[in-house]
């Protein structure tokens, strides 16, 4: 039922910042300019590979007051994003040529760094490249180095074993050989669960994850997995249109939100894959507020 992750949406402080490193430095498109449909003075900006695909977006919420953020217990935790075989070492000299600092994992797959907003990311190699229809164009990254997807997420929990059991039993992921570990069958993205060690509860800010969305093919399919969250008494937050997807919001066992987004329509509903992320783009349910709500953001 679950095809694969849709997107995964955190914090930043300044929608400028943001954008000049995820489009500059490390070479995604800006492929929505959006805002958050619950506070439409909130800019949404989401960033993928040329197409927008699932499976390769991350948006944010700019928060122009966010404080710092406090990762203690149940929080999202790092999210790896893959690159094509042997370029780790470019990663690490272009991250640096731009004063990021990055860490060598133990096993030298990994390149860990963080975002402005200290979102901790990281780099691992794959025995692939991005699809030429799906490179960017406006990066000097050619498409031999450029960023392929989301590989994994990290999610660090109080009881690891009843998040496992969710992601198995409500979202039907698949166990991999690691513990706590699942992976999708259509992208084969993993999730995996760690255990957090600390008791204190987290404060959201700043490079904070707010959710990871999974996707489901069609609206047919997200309205079974309402019925087994209300079958299951899930706590369900939302069940709502967004235009470019339908979504279901729930909670699982250690509290962090989970979304499953349709695949359709997509972002091209309303801009063509060659205007991706040009102008301000709102679903038709609020096109009738337009001019209030870009009066409310500031030029980025």
């Amino acid at each position: 039922m679950i095809k694969g992750v849709h997107h995964i949406s955190a914090f930043t402080k300044s929608a400028k910042n943001n954008d000049y490193f995820y489009t500059t430095i490390l070479g995604l498109r800006l492929v929505k300019n959006s805002v958050n449909q619950e506070n439409t003075a909130v800019r949404h900006l989401f960033y993928g590979d040329y197409q927008g695909n699932p499976g390769t977006l991350l948006t944010f919420f700019e928060l122009k007051a966010a404080g710092s953020a406090y990762n203690e217990n149940n929080y999202f935790s790092t999210v790896t994003l893959k690159i094509p075989k042997g370029t780790l070492l470019y990663w690490k000299t272009r991250l640096a040529s731009f004063s990021i600092q990055t860490t060598l994992a133990k096993d030298q797959r990994r390149l860990a760094f963080k975002d402005p907003d200290h979102f901790e990311l990281s780099l691992i190699e794959v025995d692939d490249v991005i699809l030429a229809a799906n490179a960017t164009k406006h990066s000097d990254i050619s498409a031999a180095n450029q960023i392929i997807g989301i590989f994994d997420s990290l999610l660090k929990v109080e009881r690891p074993n009843e998040t496992l059991s969710f992601m198995t039993d409500f979202l039907g992921l698949n166990l991999t050989s690691k513990p706590f570990q699942v992976q999708d069958t259509q992208q084969g993205i993993f999730t995996t669960i760690d255990f957090s060690q600390k008791t204190e509860p987290s404060r959201m800010g700043r490079g904070s994850i707010d959710h990871i969305a999974y996707t489901v093919d069609s609206t047919e399919e997200l309205e079974k997995l309402y019925q087994k969250a209300l079958h299951q008494q899930l706590p369900v937050e939302q069940y709502v249109e967004r235009g470019y997807f339908k979504s279901l919001y729930v909670r699982e066992p250690n509290g962090l939100r989970i979304e499953i987004a349709t695949a359709t329509p997509g972002l091209t509903l309303d801009e063509s894959i060659e205007d991706l992320g040009n102008t301000l783009a709102l679903p038709d349910f609020l096109e009738t507020k337009r001019a209030e709500i870009e009066a409310q953001l500031e030029d980025f």
